[in-house]
């Protein structure tokens, strides 16, 4: 049989043109990982969702890898209640596309509940190795006023004790992991940087473009309540700002900043009382946020919960020091005092005075940059990230016993 996987990331395209919606990071994960398993001689073929009618039914990825877009008769995007109704009608048509064009996989590996509902149906069809990575389990990334439903909680943890294997990015969310699964085989893969992307760069054009004389701090997020951004906005409103200090905040879901202008009306106002210290430039396309991750000074990331943390490892790998949260996926990246500072989650004076320091000391930034650039550039590039993931996928691939019970 051939060294080929398929990937299920059903929720979330990893060529989606803005790497927008509530899973980006995961999509930019996917992708690097597709890329660099084939340097290693992986086919991999990646299936997700149909869910813009511009994009083809199917995507070249890589010389050896592909993107495959179901176009179901199920209607995008789903409840979480409606995709689980829905889990039989989609894995009966996954399991059609790979009979239809004949495929052979070693390994199923699922990406976020949604995609593992699909993945145990697929695994016992092909009789394949499943692997599942989580992705902000409900237990994880829980944050301040955010809601989940307790469907998706049951299922992820269910699903968790029928995989063969799971890979988390850290070792906190591998504990809890553990606490829930303690049979199943738990391994750590740090996500990775696309060093082809992310780099030093002359910011100015950017500048020139932005119209400004200095670099400017950056957010790269969601907009939404329980990332911190909004706290740091109500921050700014209370106290003296530098008449040229500049905040970008790029990212949002697509249409939530409309020319500039965000569409919430809490953060209009915010924009409205902080002009012109805020520049909203909305959801982007990946290689475009690059550019501007290169002109800050510094990058913000005052998340109140846990993340992926893939902003922290960009901001990084472009030369620009972080200032964050102390939660999972901030504080695994940055050495405070070394490439950024640390501050405790929910402290926005601490958080902002700490941006501040670096706005005002173009040096300081400059030695902290360099420093999170080479941690980064050394140890965390995104083929390293897919030599483990290959190294994992034969091990599984080696240990695995289709007669054997799950979990």
């Amino acid at each position: 049989m051939s060294r080929r996987v398929l990937q299920l990331s059903l929720s979330a395209d990893p060529l989606n043109p803005l790497d927008g919606g509530d899973l980006g990071g995961q999509q930019i994960v996917v992708r690097d990982a597709t890329l660099n398993l084939q340097q290693q001689g992986f086919g991999v073929d990646v299936i997700t969702m149909s869910q813009h009618s511009m994009l083809p039914h199917r995507s070249s990825l890589g010389q050896l890898g592909q993107v495959i877009r179901m176009n179901s008769a199920v209607p995008m995007p789903l409840s979480d209640e409606d995709w689980v109704k829905a889990q039989d009608r989609i894995a009966e048509d996954v399991i059609q596309w790979i009979r239809d064009n004949h495929r052979e996989y070693q390994l199923v590996h699922s990406h976020f509940w949604l995609s593992g509902l699909i993945a145990k149906r697929v695994a016992a069809e092909i009789k394949a190795p499943w692997i599942h990575s989580p992705y902000k389990m409900v237990e994880w990334v829980r944050r301040p006023h955010d809601t989940y439903s307790t469907v998706r909680q049951e299922h992820e943890q269910s699903i968790l004790r029928d995989v063969d294997a799971v890979i988390v990015p850290y070792l906190k969310e591998a504990d809890m992991v553990h606490q829930w699964a303690p049979n199943v085989p738990l391994y750590v893969v740090a996500p990775g940087l696309d060093v082809n992307n992310f780099f030093t760069r002359d910011p100015g054009p950017v500048l020139k473009g932005l119209g400004l004389s200095r670099r400017p701090l950056a957010y790269v997020g969601h907009l939404d309540s329980g990332r911190g951004i909004r706290e740091v906005l109500q921050h700014m409103r209370t106290v003296e700002l530098p008449d040229d200090l500049v905040l970008l905040l790029i990212g949002g879901n697509r249409g939530e900043v409309n020319q500039g202008q965000p569409q919430d009306p809490e953060l209009a106002q915010l924009a409205n009382d902080l002009a012109p210290h805020l520049r909203f430039l909305g959801a982007m396309p990946h290689r475009a946020v690059a550019m501007y991750m290169a002109t800050a000074q510094a990058v913000i990331a005052p998340n109140l919960g846990p993340t992926l943390g893939m902003a922290v490892i960009e901001a990084l790998g472009s030369g620009t020091p972080v200032v964050g949260s102390m939660v999972p996926g901030i504080e695994d990246w940055i050495q405070h005092g070394t490439n950024g500072f640390l501050a405790p989650a929910g402290d926005v004076t601490t958080l902002w005075t700490h941006a501040l320091k670096l706005w005002s000391d173009p040096q300081l930034a400059y030695q902290m940059g360099v420093a999170g650039y080479n941690i980064i550039h050394r140890n965390h590039r995104s083929d390293n990230m897919a030599v483990q993931l290959g190294q994992i996928y034969d091990e599984v691939v080696q240990g695995y016993s289709p007669n054997a019970s799950a979990g």
